[in-house]
């Protein structure tokens, strides 16, 4: 009996570890300088050791240690780093594209982190549907292939129809999405679209492991560039947000938490490197 309870105690500690928004966390610091390039979209691989980012308009990928040693390129194609995904520790899905003629063509790439090695997944097509990478929900499929129409396809979204989706992130669990409505701010659903709920102004948002919080940006603008930014941490469930960047000159956009939530890595809109903020429960 004695230890079932210790058992059912630890059980208690983790859980409640697991829905606390961090305790505590570190300044951000400079992993990836920026040189010839604006680094963007940095993203984590499944065990956190690599992070892998893109350069202006999504052009190639470089991979790099944690640490922001040994950073590589991996691939040179134009929009490669656009929504690219990690398929194991060694390879990532890219869906860069060609021009022919006026026609945008998408193919999907399978590449190496290691040698750059490239394996043709998917043929080039015109009218290239997203949700044909990465886990889908029929709600997120339709987020992802058709952003524009979203708010008028979706049941719940009606209100806002006329208004572009951005930014769906699904949950580590699968069950929800974390999105933008342009113009709206930031908002949460069910995987199948069900219960929209507000979380206020926010935008590109990256879940913790836990399902019960978002990271987001909220960004302030002068109609022509980003002037002022900082990370939050959103409670999804009360709408409560922790400024993580309080202070801070950067002005981060895009951002990726690591898969054990210990680490947030983002682009720097002010010098175009990457950086990475420790976060502890």
């Amino acid at each position: 009996m004695k230890a079932k309870l210790l058992m059912a105690s630890a059980m208690v500690l983790v859980c409640a570890t697991m829905v606390a928004q961090p305790s505590s966390f570190s300044g951000p610091r400079k992993v990836i300088s920026a040189d010839a390039h604006g680094w963007l979209a940095p993203l984590w691989s499944p065990d956190g050791s690599r992070l892998a980012v893109t350069g202006d308009n999504y052009t190639g990928i470089w991979v790099a240690q944690a640490d922001g040693t040994d950073l590589h390129q991996v691939s040179q194609a134009t929009g490669a780093g656009y929504q690219m995904s990690w398929v194991d520790n060694n390879s990532l899905t890219s869906t860069p594209y060609s021009m022919d003629g006026m026609r945008r063509m998408t193919r999907i790439e399978r590449v190496d982190a290691r040698d750059g090695k490239v394996t043709l997944v998917a043929d080039a097509v015109r009218d290239f549907k997203r949700s044909r990478v990465g886990r889908q929900t029929s709600a997120l499929s339709i987020m992802v292939d058709d952003p524009s129409n979203a708010t008028v396809r979706l049941t719940e979204l009606v209100a806002y129809r006329g208004k572009m989706v951005l930014n769906p992130a699904l949950s580590p669990d699968g069950t929800l999405i974390a999105f933008q409505v342009v113009g709206k701010g930031l908002f949460v659903c069910n995987a199948d679209g069900s219960g929209v709920r507000s979380l206020g102004k926010g935008s590109h948002p990256a879940w913790l492991p836990d399902n019960r919080h978002v990271m987001v940006t909220r960004l302030q603008d002068n109609g022509e560039v980003f002037t002022q930014g900082d990370i939050y941490c959103v409670d999804i469930t009360d709408g409560k947000a922790m400024n993580i960047t309080p202070n801070s000159e950067v002005i981060p956009v895009t951002m990726s938490v690591s898969p054990d939530g210990t680490k947030l890595a983002f682009d720097n809109d002010t010098d175009g490197s990457i950086y990475v903020i420790d976060l502890k429960y």
